[in-house]
């Protein structure tokens, strides 16, 4: 690590970080997932690092080639020539900071936190008032016209992490003394929609856009290095082998595509590749199914989801936006365990208290029915119709249940955002030259894709059993009759 990045790491809104587990409550289920995003986010900045050189080396590979061969295609992939030196380590070395930045601003308890988020207008209102950054106006121009792509009313919903961490990233990189205009450049490359700052190259007399190819090993699609490293640290530290992949062949297909109508530089994906891209997505897939969704995890979730929504009915907020101060000092005190306890001094009724305090000794609702599709027609709200009236059966059997009976529904698109805006599949013509897939050929040229672009679904219903014998009868005579019924 270079000396600026060890100064990150040792910022107090980054080392924070080490108090917030990657996976909530993953541990009680596999005990040795206690990993947190501090060295997540290290590890999503090594393998930013690996795509930004592979993608260049098999440009590299490609041009020895076509010398070798006498081949004159392949002018649409860039390669280390087109580079003046400086440019190129400057490129290097953004991609590395906005990469270790990019979950700066992730709360405790995952993303239930964001609910008790302050409200974007709220947020918004204080970047814009917060004169250390030095270009707040334009910055907070920036993220509300993000924001109103999402949510045309500001002031209804919670600002989620992502928006946290570009404000972070700001303030940890001024602090650090940064000129204002990398900072901006690092924004970009967090999020290229931002657009405070591009990183240009001069291609045959015109500019090209760089940024995209750095925010799309960020942040891209269908894998980028936060996926990738999330994958193989948390089935590593859950001790499974479902998340695992090929990464040296994944590395080897890719390469920056010259993206002449757009005039900008893209991720590319050579179509050689493919399997390598099937290996991953089926082991993202199969990390969901058997792991984040596994039952007992999700009995924490639900409870912890169950406990607190009467202080998401009152549109409670743990942080406050008073001063960027006081919404800072608030992230660096909070950690799971102070969440919690913060949860548990705020929630008004006992019951839900209690709920909470059998969250933190382990003592987990039990699954009283789980629900697949039956068919191919079976939609996200069919299985939830389903478990809501599992749910009114059981408090019409018994209304006394009601604080501690609740829903979960789950589900993952295993190949969500694969013809977005991000990288592309490339193929190459008759003339060697490679060329952008047309949008459906990701699905149409791989069978695992096709086995995968259906949505995975589960709804389940838990309930809080009593550990006397009594308690116990009740929930097996439960059980029996809704699967009579």
């Amino acid at each position: 690590m270079s000396e600026e990045e060890m100064k990150i790491i040792s910022h107090p809104l980054f080392n924070r970080l080490r108090k917030i587990k990657q996976n909530t409550f993953l541990y009680f289920v596999f005990p040795s997932a206690n990993h947190t995003r501090f060295e997540h986010s290290i590890g999503v900045m090594h393998l930013a690092s690996e795509m930004f050189i592979n993608s260049f080396s098999n440009a590299g590979t490609l041009r020895i080639k076509q010398k070798k061969y006498g081949i004159g295609g392949n002018k649409n992939i860039l390669d280390i020539a087109h580079f003046k030196n400086e440019d190129f380590i400057t490129a290097f070395l953004d991609l590395r900071i906005a990469a270790i930045l990019h979950d700066i601003g992730h709360g405790p308890m995952s993303h239930l936190f964001d609910e008790f988020a302050p409200k974007n207008s709220d947020f918004l209102s204080m970047v814009k008032y917060d004169e250390d950054l030095g270009f707040q106006d334009e910055f907070a121009k920036s993220l509300e016209n993000i924001m109103k792509e999402k949510n045309k009313d500001l002031t209804k919903n919670h600002v989620e992490h992502e928006y946290v961490s570009y404000y972070f990233a700001a303030k940890v990189l001024t602090d650090l003394g940064f000129e204002k205009t990398r900072i901006k450049r690092i924004l970009s490359i967090m999020n290229e929609q931002l657009n405070l700052e591009t990183i240009n190259l001069i291609l045959d007399g015109d500019d090209y856009n760089l940024t995209p190819f750095l925010n799309q090993i960020v942040a891209g699609a269908p894998l980028d290095c936060d996926r990738m490293d999330y994958l193989l640290r948390d089935s590593y530290f859950s001790g499974v082998k479902y998340g695992t992949y090929d990464l040296n062949r994944l590395l080897k297909s890719l390469l920056p595509f010259i993206d002449i109508e757009r005039k900008q530089i893209r991720l590319g994906i050579k179509k050689s590749g493919l399997p390598a891209i099937e290996n991953f997505l089926q082991a993202r897939y199969e990390l969901y199914v058997q792991v984040y969704f596994h039952k007992t995890n999700q009995a924490c979730n639900a409870m912890l989801s169950h406990a607190t929504r009467k202080l998401r009915d009152k549109n409670y907020e743990f942080v406050k936006c008073n001063t960027p101060f006081d919404f800072i000092s608030k992230y660096l005190n909070l950690s799971d365990e102070r969440f919690l306890d913060d949860i548990y001094g705020s929630i008004p009724d006992d019951d839900d208290k209690e709920t909470i305090e059998d969250l933190k000794n382990r003592k987990l609702w039990k699954r009283v029915i789980e629900v697949y599709p039956e068919s191919e027609k079976m939609r996200k709200e069919d299985i939830k119709d389903q478990i809501i009236n599992v749910l009114n059966w059981i408090l019409n059997k018994d209304s006394r249940l009601k604080p501690f009976v609740t829903e979960c529904l789950n589900s993952n698109d295993p190949l969500k955002d694969l013809n977005g805006n991000k990288a592309v599949l490339l193929k190459k013509d008759t003339d060697e030259n490679y060329t952008v897939s047309e949008e459906g050929d990701w699905i149409e040229n791989s069978i695992i894709f096709k086995a995968l672009s259906k949505k995975y679904l589960v709804g389940r219903v838990y309930m809080r059993v009593k550990e006397d014998e009594q308690g116990k009868n009740l929930f097996r005579s439960l059980k029996q009759e809704i699967k009579k019924l």
